[in-house]
């Protein structure tokens, strides 16, 4: 097995393929590397290989593209790892990667791009454990790589605009939606008008979802949250209510909807964790989604060689990701000497200003997926905060008042977080309860810390390392 390369990709989305267009029309030593069999990330992700069925205007010529892309790949000299997870990032830029049959190797490489993307953000409520409770991203999984809806009639509620893709995705795979439910006002969504002047496409894409929906009949409802989700052995009925401007429920505007499949979103938080045990510098950017990795304008780490892009330098989307992968590739190249310092800045500065306009979308975003002021203050002592470990609240809630004001400290004194998910899922939740319960600023609360191995692996493949 070849363990040296030029270059080595991780993850395909579409920073990964921005970069890997670029740098693959050039004799250079290429290797990709992605947990999923197909390549092009959750945006890509369909069974057909191609374009989904009602998606047009802008997500049909990120998708049209990004299909192009990869046909082009396939055909250069380029290797390809998939069904394979990096366990971690070492000095010298040497990668500990498993392959799918749990064999565990290392690579080394003379530059890496961590294209990592991004995680779906949770908000715990009552119930929220109960089987047919799922995140919208998962639906949309089961959806594309599937063909498989998570249930006839679903009710999907959260923040932001992947509600609306995935209730016209259900609606596209003549299921129903039974409401979708929106926890920000029709005000507070409505300011995306502000930053979408520049960008038509997007702004013609929500025009569409939202005449889908009005097409199809299904009720759109603002302000309104999830307050409990209850069943016996799965999910029956979800509880809803009007909510105060602080996300307090609003007594008396409660509403029951009867269902076996609840999709929730609230936004997104950057996949940091191999950068963050490469070295990266990492830098806390609320209107980014949180904790995002540290790079220059040509999308360089603070660790030499080790450049990011996409989701895991900011929130913003898919066309962000596809330009900051093109930075980073350009970039490489010109170290590389393979392309000259004007050419260089013209295609660079091109890229910045389009990467700029991306920048505004995705803080808008984000701002609409930060959780309410007050919604911690409302949840149950018995609601589940850790789901690997099961530890609930009111614990969280016990070690506060003790004085542990850090995620590592709960973590070490309840074992939140050290679960199969390695506190990905409640890593990011602890941040805000300890934010909100301490009257902590976020940026000044550390992120979970990551030791190698960063994914789940079995001991007797780490003791045969190759």
């Amino acid at each position: 097995m070849k363990v040296k390369y030029q270059i080595i990709i991780v993850g395909s989305g579409f920073a990964g393929l921005g970069a890997a267009k670029i740098v693959s029309e050039h004799s250079l030593d290429i290797l990709i590397i992605d947990e999923n069999i197909h390549l092009g990330g959750q945006l890509l992700r369909n069974i057909e290989g191609k374009p989904g069925n009602g998606s047009w205007i802008e997500r049909d010529r990120l998708e049209s593209s990004g299909y192009h892309i990869i046909e082009q790949i396939y055909k250069r000299n380029i290797s390809f790892m998939k069904r394979t997870q990096v366990l971690g990032i070492f000095p010298e830029r040497c990668i500990c990667v498993e392959d799918s049959k749990g064999h565990i190797s290392e690579l080394k490489s003379d530059y890496i791009l961590c294209a990592t993307g991004a995680r779906e953000r949770f908000l715990p409520f009552k119930g929220w454990t109960l089987p047919g409770v799922i995140s919208t991203g998962a639906a949309q999984i089961l959806i594309k790589s599937a063909g498989v809806l998570p249930a006839r009639d679903i009710l999907i509620g959260g923040s932001g605009p992947l509600s609306l893709a995935l209730a016209s995705e259900v609606l596209d795979n003549k299921g129903r939606v039974i409401s979708v439910l929106d926890q920000n006002s029709l005000s507070e969504n409505l300011r995306i008008l502000y930053v979408l002047h520049r960008q038509i496409p997007k702004l013609m894409q929500g025009a569409h979802y939202l005449a889908r929906l009005l097409g199809a009949h299904v009720p759109f409802r603002s302000k309104v949250g999830i307050v409990e989700a209850r069943g016996s052995r799965h999910l029956e009925e979800v509880i809803t209510a009007k909510l105060y401007s602080n996300g307090t429920a609003i007594h008396g505007t409660e509403k029951i909807y009867p269902t076996c499949s609840l999709a929730v979103g609230y936004g997104f938080v950057p996949n940091i964790e191999l950068p963050q045990i490469a070295g990266c510098e990492l830098t806390y950017r609320e209107d980014m989604g949180g904790w995002v990795v540290a790079v220059d304008r040509f999308m360089e780490t603070s660790v030499k060689g080790i450049f990011a892009a996409g989701e895991v330098t900011g929130i913003a989307g898919a066309k962000k990701s596809y330009i900051e992968g093109q930075i980073a590739g350009l970039t490489i190249l010109h170290n590389v000497g393979i392309i000259r310092d004007a050419i260089f800045e013209q295609r660079v500065n091109i890229l910045s200003k389009q990467r700029q306009y991306e920048l505004l979308f995705g803080k808008f975003l984000n701002r609409l997926s930060q959780p309410p002021s007050g919604i911690f203050e409302t949840i149950s002592d018995d609601t589940i905060i850790c789901r690997c470990e099961d530890i609930n609240m009111g614990e969280i809630r016990r070690q506060i008042s003790n004085g542990f004001m850090s995620i590592d400290s709960i973590k070490m004194t309840t074992r939140c977080g050290m679960g199969n998910c390695q506190g990905r899922t409640c890593g990011p939740i602890l941040s805000d309860i300890i934010a909100e319960c301490a009257k902590k600023p976020k940026s000044q609360i550390a992120p979970i810390s990551v030791r190698f191995p960063v994914k789940v692996t079995r001991l007797d493949s780490l003791g045969n390392i190759e």
